[in-house]
């Protein structure tokens, strides 16, 4: 026979309520949560995956983060790029507006009426568009390449320099060997006995015109014989062929009454700026945007895996100069049409200048091609932000329901057992109400 005493149910009741006020506290922790489990202990294989799947959420996160950013930025710089296009060449109801217009107007002026205004309307577009690749976004320069803290351009004595350096920098052209890659090995000279002599101190500026054929210089008086280059310490001409290379079966010699030379320091000096500006022409700032971002085994990034975010002005404006040794720079061929427009007095002929400025016309229309076909590929680099911003929005999406699916509670299935355990915690306390009392059995016992 079981005795049922007051301390034994007690003793029951007071487990059955505190089981209740436990089961209630964790269907309350549910709610407020709203989570499956909270701890890995509660299902390690559930919480192993959801640890995986809310990394890879947050690294979609940071890279639709990092292309939303750089996508603004690509766009402020269109809308600054458009506004140069307008002034380069686009066709307006006014021409003088324009570059394009500008030029063009001058060059069919018989009566020389247009030029008179034209030296400012030049400089101040080419103010315009100096100011335009200066442009911010947030803090940082948009046109700067990989330093975007520095104003990227900047203009001395007339000059335009792309951070630190001339945009017109190039390596001289000498007389030289040239090999199968067109790399040419300057031709060194001493410039006190003309003779050809590694260590001599100076080069020989590429000129053509200072070649004198063999012919030629045997038909010459004797008295009238120009100074010919001569080999190390022989009596030896040396002798070149049509391109100004040395070659010891050409027909030229060069003239050195004619010919201009550079020491060699100052040719290093200027291949050194030359060589500085193609590697801020050529300058990447790579950023993650979902594309792989994996290095190769020699611990380089791979191009291909991230997004070159480095926008480099010089690579719009242009650089260096062409084969004729003009410049390729937008800036320098517009100051040089200015100063053969103000080297024309007013009402003055131009006839003379004229074919000088139209050739340099013909260069400034070769600049603002290469311009346009910069401003297309940076275009296009925009159009792939915005898809890739639209993917990465589309996975972070799905990942998120992904996690969802494994974590998230059902809310009505949640609330409805805390509800319910909270119905049982009641009962339980008003179960409690009607056990207060010892029995005479407790006494005895």
């Amino acid at each position: 026979m079981i005795r049922a005493t007051t301390g034994g149910v007690l003793k029951s009741y007071r487990a059955n309520l505190m089981g209740s006020f436990i089961n209630m506290n964790k269907s309350r922790d549910t709610v407020l949560s709203q989570r499956i489990f909270n701890s890995f202990a509660e299902d390690p294989a559930a919480a192993a995956k959801a640890f995986r799947l809310r990394k890879a959420r947050m690294t979609v996160n940071s890279q639709h983060d990092i292309c939303s950013d750089t996508l603004k930025k690509y766009q402020t710089a269109y809308s600054c790029l458009q506004s140069m296009d307008e002034v380069l060449d686009t066709e307006t109801a006014e021409p003088m507006n324009t570059l394009k217009g500008a030029t063009l107007s001058w060059l069919d002026d018989p009566k020389g009426d247009a030029r008179e205004q034209l030296s400012k309307v030049l400089d101040r577009m080419s103010e315009i568009l100096v100011q335009n690749m200066n442009q911010k976004y947030g803090d940082n320069f948009i046109f700067a390449g990989a330093d975007g803290h520095n104003v990227p351009f900047e203009i001395k004595d007339g000059e335009l320099f792309y951070r630190g350096v001339s945009v017109d920098a190039a390596v001289p052209k000498v007389m030289g060997t040239t090999d199968a890659d067109g790399n040419v090995t300057p031709l060194e000279i001493n410039p006190t006995t003309n003779q050809v002599q590694p260590g001599g101190g100076s080069y020989v500026k590429m000129d053509t015109s200072a070649l004198i054929s063999r012919k030629d210089y045997q038909a010459l008086d004797k008295a009238d014989r120009p100074t010919l280059l001569r080999v190390n310490t022989t009596n030896k001409a040396q002798r070149f062929n049509e391109k100004g290379e040395p070659d010891p079966n050409g027909e030229y010699f060069l003239n050195m009454d004619k010919a201009e030379t550079m020491t060699t320091k100052e040719y290093d000096a200027q291949k050194l700026e030359a060589e500085k500006l193609e590697y801020l022409k050529n300058e990447t700032y790579y950023v993650d945007i979902g594309l792989g971002f994996q290095e190769n085994e020699n611990g380089n990034l791979i191009p291909s895996s991230g997004f070159n975010a480095a926008l480099n002005g010089i690579n719009f404006f242009g650089c260096g100069l062409d084969e004729d040794g003009d410049p390729k720079n937008i800036y320098s061929i517009v100051q040089r049409l200015t100063q053969i427009s103000d080297s024309v007095p007013e009402g003055g002929s131009w006839a003379s200048v004229w074919p000088e400025f139209d050739r340099l016309v013909g260069k400034l229309e070769t600049a603002s091609s290469n311009f346009k076909t910069e401003f297309t590929n940076m275009a296009a680099s925009t159009t792939k932000l915005e898809n890739n911003e639209k993917l990465l929005e589309d996975n972070f999406y799905n990942l998120q329901e992904q996690y969802a699916a494994l974590e998230d509670v059902d809310m009505v299935d949640s609330i409805t057992s805390f509800v319910w355990a909270q119905y049982c915690y009641n009962a339980a306390l008003k179960v409690g109400n009607s056990v207060l009392s010892e029995s005479l059995m407790d006494y005895l016992n």
